[in-house]
């Protein structure tokens, strides 16, 4: 199996020189690392370690992240291996810097170098800000509120040269892909990093996977970000929107990326805890949908915020798939490529007896432009998603409920 854990990018600088005394160290194909939900704030954190000291903590997995950024005291207390990254070198460029952070102590330590390279963390919870080191950033503590309690930062799997899996991929000479299997609430998934191959049952469902085109947005949805970079995000060519055999009907071309400005388009993201939709897309949806629902004789009662379409949970039947209620397909290059969520991801309990429509107000973003559908956690969950970054595509599964298991049995064979 996968090792679970790895010191990155720097610091596998570290990890090469200690391969270096054995005459045939391994050459990994892929990486495993666990991935838990932390039920308070729906967010997914994985364990890493850094440096020679393996000081191991715990970081939110952001799927549009550009690198890891943390704020932990116990790699201060124990960084005799940092190495800060210096203005105008090549890995500085490789990382897009956006100029040099000025800091005179001696020997130098995370958070506090001279004519070191600084980029700009961004907290997706709160919309802090921070400038500081990296290829990984030790931050701000102002980062770190707004993220699970049991964690110390946040790792970056968008599509940049410094993310989790595009530095694997440079130091072990492996494919720049990952799978991504999130659990839900109580349960552990799994994150592959190469070409690992799966334990059963998933080889047989990996067979049955569908494909679609992963495509670049070409403005930044990062309002920091540099003039002329592509958005790090992961985005989706999604054609239309149906609940059961009816497609909603709203402004499709709220689903297209205005290549002038960014806006619109749908995207993935592992940071928002529900699918997020342009108000005039969720109130299509919310349309369409208690009309079904009202057909299966569901009753509807009072909203519950976020949620504006919640029901008597004692009116919903039950199936393998969770609550009994009307499907939800984005529909993607045909109409016979679509991504389908049954009830365990399109609903979400509130209480004993009220269950709402897990789909909610997209807002507006104020670092950039706004994408009309944001796809989130929920959505995401017990789904297997395999991200082939060199490929630019993007395969998933239907729901693992549907093949009798689910995330929490996703592993490296």
């Amino acid at each position: 199996m996968a090792p679970s854990t790895l010191s990155i990018f720097l610091f596998s600088l570290l990890l090469f020189s200690s391969f270096s005394n054995s005459q045939s160290p391994p050459k990994p194909q892929a990486f495993i690392f666990p991935i838990k939900k932390d039920v308070t704030t729906n967010q997914y954190y994985t364990s890493i370690q850094i440096g020679s000291d393996a000081t191991t903590f715990n970081v939110v997995i952001d799927l549009g992240g550009k690198f890891l950024w943390f704020n932990s005291l116990d790699y201060f207390n124990a960084a005799s291996s940092y190495r800060p990254i210096l203005c105008g070198t090549q890995q500085c460029r490789i990382a897009n810097g956006v100029g040099c952070v000025f800091c005179f102590l001696s020997p130098p330590v995370p958070g506090c170098t001279n004519n070191t390279c600084s980029d700009y963390a961004l907290n997706p919870f709160t919309g802090t800000q921070g400038v500081n080191d990296f290829p990984f950033q030790f931050s701000d503590p102002v980062l770190r509120e707004g993220l699970a309690s049991p964690t110390a930062g946040l790792i970056g799997l968008g599509r940049t040269r410094i993310s989790l899996q595009a530095q694997l991929a440079s130091a072990f000479k492996i494919r720049q892909k990952f799978a991504l299997c999130l659990p839900s609430s109580g349960n552990d998934g799994n994150m592959i990093i190469g070409q690992g191959a799966y334990s059963s049952p998933f080889p047989e469902i990996s067979k049955s996977l569908l494909s679609t085109p992963l495509i670049r947005n070409p403005v930044s949805t990062f309002g920091n970000e540099q003039i002329g970079n592509l958005t790090v995000e992961y985005f989706i060519d999604v054609k239309s929107i149906r609940v059961g055999d009816r497609t909603l009907s709203f402004n499709k071309t709220l689903l297209s990326i205005d290549k002038n400005t960014g806006a619109g388009g749908t995207s993935i993201r592992t940071v928002r805890p529900y699918t997020g939709l342009h108000r005039s897309i969720l109130n299509a949806l919310i349309k369409e949908f208690v009309e079904a629902t009202a057909s299966k004789n569901i009753t509807r009662v009072a909203s519950v915020a976020p949620f504006e379409a919640c029901f008597d949970s004692k009116t919903v039947g039950s199936s393998k798939t969770g609550p009994d209620v009307p499907t939800i397909d984005l529909v993607l290059q045909s109409k016979n490529v679509y991504w389908r969520f049954y009830g365990s991801n399109s609903m979400v309990r509130v209480s004993n007896n009220v269950i709402c429509l897990a789909f909610v107000d997209g807002g507006s973003n104020l670092t950039g432009p706004t994408t009309s559908v944001v796809v989130g956690g929920h959505q995401l969950e017990n789904h297997l998603l395999e991200f082939d970054v060199a490929a630019s595509r993007l395969r998933f599964s239907s729901s693992l409920l549907l093949h009798g298991t689910s995330c929490s049995q996703f592993r490296a064979s």
